[in-house]
């Protein structure tokens, strides 16, 4: 596959990946999403634990259910109305008593009450169908609700379903047996593989105390299911639309905060297209996109700041490298046609004039252009401003004895040991105050003084080097700060100076955070004209305390 193809289903991607982040849907607004519905979900199922609506349902029922067979057991006189013995069933005048009794004890209920005689026959089955005149058949299929669905599976998931035993039968006998033996026995059954009731199975005595039948009430099959449902449906119903305001308030923000990214994002593809005059889009709001897009516009502005540099200064080495080379092929060139030795030595002298010009040049510029990234990469470090001073000093001292000069070096406002400390690139800002005594140095006569005073102000130290020289015209204060503009001085010849020394210094003492200007020193006079009496080369740089 060509590269060409493979970028453009590259673009092609990153543009429907751009679509949908317009929308909402990216990858940070997913994720998000997926944390927060995590949190919710844990939350549902930890909600429907604490809330354990149908064990509670199932107690409150299985109470109700107790009373209402005490009630039944009470209203029913066992010595006179409960048929006895192997004949009890036949004893239809008794049974139709009772279950008219019973029929309007439990009106209004889902109940199912039950009556066994004294040898375990089931004389009376009171369900709520059959007393309003349906078949049993019928009253069991009536009401059932559908089996267990997605909220049973997520109840009985979270543990929170009561734990009852399933029955194959409504009344098991051997509960009957023990009813007749005179245990009074309540228990919950699951009917219907789904549906769980309560039921009370309790002796009727005689006069004496003895169990002469078994009553057995049971709660409806929707008494305990559907109150439960009801409740877990609502936990759930109200986790949904939680989640569903938190998918659509994700998409909100998660599309409010893509649209401008995704601006971003294609203005910084059309600038890598080559589109150089693209302008970054800022966004008007206090919030990190804002700052974000001001942040990148600013970048944006440097590095367009940094290339038109690149390129003016490629310029300027081209122009400043083409004149010696130019003077060189025009020496060369004529040095076969001259004639005399004489003629030969002053060439041979161009020639090698031109090649040290050029080589300063180069030393330069290879200085200049890699000077940025050197002060990017190294860590600058806390030292004292007065002992660097000090040394450069006394370097320069021996440099000027062959013009029998000096050079100076006073300090003030510094009470303790650290006040005049800088942070920085001590071998760079070294460089700085040498180029700048070095140029103090070429404009002061033979037998002069080089003043250095630093002076710790509230914030910032001053370093102010004064020379005795002839001063700087005051339309040039700021062009000797111009690569490649040179001054010369009387003890300097043509081409000495690659014109850089300054422009050097300038960008070293802004990378530190400071500022360095060029001023003129005047005779103090009352009269109209000033005497210039040299010239002062001031750096600030900031303090450390």
């Amino acid at each position: 596959m060509s590269a060409t193809v493979h970028d453009r289903r590259r673009a092609g991607g990153s543009t429907q990946s751009l679509r949908f982040a317009r929308l909402g849907l990216t990858h940070a607004t997913a994720r998000t999403l997926a944390i927060i519905l995590l949190g919710l979900a844990l939350l549902l199922v930890l909600t429907l634990v604490l809330a354990n609506s149908r064990n509670t349902v199932a107690e409150a029922t299985l109470s109700a259910t107790l009373t209402q067979a005490d009630t039944i057991a009470a209203a029913i006189d066992a010595d006179n109305e409960v048929p006895r013995g192997p004949a009890a069933a036949a004893s239809n005048a008794d049974v139709m008593g009772l279950e008219s009794l019973i029929a309007g004890i439990v009106a209004g209920s889902d109940s199912r009450v039950q009556l066994f005689s004294d040898t375990g026959a089931r004389l009376i089955d009171s369900t709520p169908a059959t007393r309003r005149g349906q078949s049993e058949e019928d009253s069991e299929n009536e009401g059932v609700l559908p089996r267990a669905g997605l909220v049973d599976w997520l109840v009985n998931l979270t543990l929170a379903a009561p734990r009852v035993e399933p029955a194959a039968d409504v009344v098991a006998p051997d509960l009957v047996q023990q009813a007749l033996s005179g245990v009074k026995f309540a228990t919950r059954r699951l009917v219907g593989g789904s549906f769980p009731v309560t039921q009370v199975i309790t002796p009727l005595r005689d006069s004496n105390g003895q169990p002469v039948a078994a009553l057995a009430v049971q709660s409806g099959l929707l008494d305990i299911a559907t109150p439960a449902r009801r409740q877990e449906l609502g936990i759930i119903s109200a986790f949904g639309i939680a989640a569903g305001l938190v998918v659509l308030g994700a998409m909100l923000v998660g599309a409010a905060m893509a649209r401008p990214l995704v601006s971003l994002v294609r203005t910084a593809e059309r600038i890598a297209e080559g589109h150089y005059d693209t302008a970054i889009a800022t966004v008007d709001a206090p919030g990190e996109i804002g700052q974000l897009s001001r942040a990148l516009d600013e970048m944006t502005q440097a590095l367009y700041m940094r290339i038109d540099a690149i390129e003016s200064f490629a310029g300027e080495v081209a122009h400043e490298l083409k004149n010696p080379l130019t003077s060189l092929r025009s020496a060369v060139e004529t040095f076969p046609l001259a004639k005399t030795d004489e003629s030969r030595a002053r060439l041979l002298d161009v020639i090698q004039h031109d090649v040290r010009r050029i080589d300063r040049l180069i030393s330069d510029i290879s200085d200049a252009s890699k000077l940025d990234a050197e002060l990017n990469r190294r860590g600058y470090e806390q030292f004292g401003l007065d002992d660097l001073l000090t040394a450069v000093v006394s370097s320069q001292n021996e440099r000027a004895q062959d013009r029998d000069q000096r050079v100076t070096l006073a300090t003030r406002g510094h009470e303790r040991v650290g006040d005049l400390d800088v942070i920085g690139n001590k071998g760079r800002l070294g460089q700085v105050f040498i180029n700048l005594l070095d140029n103090a140095r070429s404009f002061t006569p033979e037998g002069g003084t080089v003043s250095v005073t630093a002076t710790r102000f509230n914030g910032f130290i001053e370093v102010v080097l004064d020379d005795e020289g002839p001063g700087i015209a005051p339309q040039l204060l700021e062009r000797i700060f111009e690569r490649f503009y040179t001054d010369r001085s009387q003890q300097q010849s043509f081409g000495d100076n690659s014109g850089l020394g300054l422009a050097i210094s300038r960008q070293i003492v802004n990378a530190h955070g400071g500022e360095l200007f060029a001023e003129n020193r005047y005779t103090t006079s009352l009269g109209p004209n000033k005497e210039i009496r040299g010239a002062r080369m001031t750096v600030r740089l900031p303090t450390v305390r």
